[in-house]
Formats: structure tokens, sequence, C-alpha cells
């Protein structure tokens, strides 16, 4: 039966991977579908049927008020959607919706797709670490059904809450990793074919280990470095290379809608995704751009954490390495290098990698 169903999420939906999945399998399931997200400016976007609102993100930045004004939005689109179900993309979503609840008979599902309360921005910031926590202590037990994307996050929340029903949907690539238009990425950038693509791509934030992979990079030859997305650290990175003195082999992608990410990795040659431990969010990480990489026939270099590590050790798909050691990062290159072939993904495992062949689960939480 078809529901109507509402996503919240603090971010551009049509540049999240997670987002851009979940609204396409609700389409597939016949659903009626809006999503209420943050964009550059308020606007209406008609996707694939799907009606994305998008909130000004100007108005979103005064950092006192920002969330009290999301939460605002986030009710009155509620009340005016009347939605049977509402997924939450994060806790920032989560709030809103959970208090909506008293007033509206309505299902809700909580993507904890990082552990909110243990974000790396919050280090240094207890006191507002502390409000976040109580929210989610408060309203949580208002959900229905907790997603995590991996054992590590569940195990981790379950002693924290003991929620009843928390469930893992792996946060893995849609089909355009495998069924994408190719970008000549070396044409873009006007690079020669001997030169190798290290790619990043992502949030541009602290704790990331770009600096890092700057850092040994200027010990390869012929290697660049390709960072695609956003974020408030490209100053940083261009002092960094700039020390390093490789600033003309360090090279910016601004963010593209996330079905057009997958034709960058054809010309690359690498993907990194060297996470520092800076908090037990970075600490439990499993980005989604580990089976991107994957999925798309690149040999990953990664830290040694503990979900990331398994990943790439289970699908011998890369090289784990300490997040801070230029020698280890070096002699993973030179491995990779010698025996490239290896660390491409067969056909067979890049399908189970796919969030339609192995998230199917999903289908079944928003159609009970």
């Amino acid at each position: 039966m078809s529901k109507k169903i509402l996503i919240l999420f603090w971010g551009h939906p049509l540049y999240d991977g997670r987002c851009i999945n979940m609204i396409n399998q609700c389409i597939a399931e016949k659903h009626q579908l809006s999503i209420l997200g943050v964009g550059n400016k308020a606007e209406q976007i008609n996707y694939k049927n799907a009606a994305i609102q998008l909130i000004d993100q100007k108005q979103l930045k005064n950092r006192f008020t920002k969330y009290l004004k999301f939460f605002k939005y986030a009710k009155q689109k509620i009340v005016i959607d009347k939605p049977d179900l509402i997924i939450a993309s994060d806790l920032y979503s989560m709030i809103p919706a959970a208090q909506s609840k008293n007033k509206f008979p309505v299902k809700i599902i909580y993507d904890s797709r990082e552990l909110y309360t243990q974000l790396a921005g919050l280090i240094n910031k207890p006191i507002t670490q502390k409000i976040w926590s109580w929210y989610e202590k408060k309203y949580i037990s208002h959900i229905d059904v907790v997603l995590v994307t991996a054992k590590i996050d569940q195990t981790y929340l379950t002693t924290l809450y003991n929620h009843p029903n928390m469930v893992i949907v792996k946060n893995l690539p849609g089909d355009c990793f495998i069924n994408n238009t190719k970008q000549n990425l070396k044409e873009l950038l006007c690079l020669g074919d001997e030169q190798k693509i290290f790619l990043y791509q992502g949030k541009l934030h602290n704790g990331r280990g770009i600096r890092f992979a700057i850092q040994c990079i200027a010990h390869i030859q012929d290697a660049v470095l390709v960072l695609i997305g956003d974020g408030p650290m490209k100053k940083q990175y261009l002092q960094t290379a700039q020390k390093y003195k490789i600033e003309d082999r360090l090279f910016f992608v601004d963010a593209v809608p996330y079905e057009d990410l997958a034709a960058f990795a054809s010309k690359a040659y690498i993907g990194l995704s060297i996470i520092q431990p800076i908090s037990k969010s970075y600490e439990h990480a499993l980005p989604n751009k580990l089976f991107e990489y994957a999925v798309s026939g690149l040999p990953i270099i990664c830290s040694d954490l503990q979900a990331m590590k398994e990943m790439v050790e289970k699908y011998k798909t890369g090289i784990a390495i300490k997040h801070s050691n230029t020698e280890e990062f070096i002699k993973a290159y030179e491995k990779i290098n010698q025996n490239y072939d290896k660390y491409i993904l067969d056909q067979k495992n890049k399908l189970e990698l796919l969030w339609a062949t192995q998230n199917k689960h999903f289908i079944k939480i928003i159609n009970e």
C-alpha cells in the first residue's frame, strides 16, 4: 500500500548518497515522497516525481538559532504533509520528528548514520555535546526504528540507549557507480597519462587525513591529489601543499550531485580515506566512499580503524595503514602499484556491495 513518506535532512539531499538511495528506493516502491533539506537557496525541486523543498542555508547561519529555525521548518512541513512515515536522516531531523509524534500517529525512522553526539566538531565543545546527548537520549525512545551503518555503531548505541529496534543498513553506493557515464578527469584537469591520481571524495573537514595525504604524495613521483567536495579546510590544504612544494599537484573539484560523482573515478588510480581517530564517531567510521571506490574499480588506501580495516581486508580491495605513518602509506602505494589488478573488486563483489542488492530489508522497514 502506498504511503506518504517525508524525508528530513540537514543538507542537500541530491548531494548525499544515502539520501539519494533512500529516495530512489521509496520511489521504486511507489510511495508518495517529499523531502525537506538545506541548500544554497530556497527552492522547490522535482526529482523523479519526488518533491524536494530546500531551506536557504543563509537562514540557518546564526549558531545560536539555526537548529531552532530548522526544527520550526521541519515541524511546519510535518503539519502540512501529514506523513505516514518520517525518515529523519540525522539527529537534527530526528528531534522535530519525535516532538511531532504526540500530535500525529506517525512512524519514525532515525537514520543514525553517524554517532552524532560524538562528532569531531564537538571535541572542544563539551556543553554543546551534552546538549545534543540530552536531546538524543530524550527523544530516541519516540523512534520506531533506528538505522545504523555498521555493527560497531549498533553495539555502541544499544549499550547507550537499549533501543529495541536497531537495524544495520550499510552505507552502500547506488547503481550509478557501475552504470556511469565516464568523466575523463585527466582531460578535465589537463593531466598527462603518466600521472597517477589519488582521489578523495567527501567533505573537506578536519580529521579526514588530507594534509597527511599531501605530505605523503610529496614523496611519490608523478602523483597528484584530487579532492572532490566542499568544506572549510581548503586554505589549510593549500598551505600544506605549499609547505611540501606540491601545490601544482593538488586539485580541487567542487561538490557534484551524487549521481554524477561516480563518473570521476574512471581515470583515478587509488582512492583515499585516511580518517583520523579524533572522535568516537571517526573511530567507528565506515565511510561510503570506501564502497564507492571499490565498486568503481579503485584500489584503496585507508586508516586501520576497525570497521574500515575489516572492509578492505574482507573484500581484498585495499590496504589499511596507521593514519599518520608516511612510510606505511608509501609502502602501501608501492604494493598496490606492483600488484594493481589484485586490488580491483571482481564483478560479483561489486554487485554485492550495491545498495539495491544488500539493503532490501530497508524495503521491509518502509513497507511495514
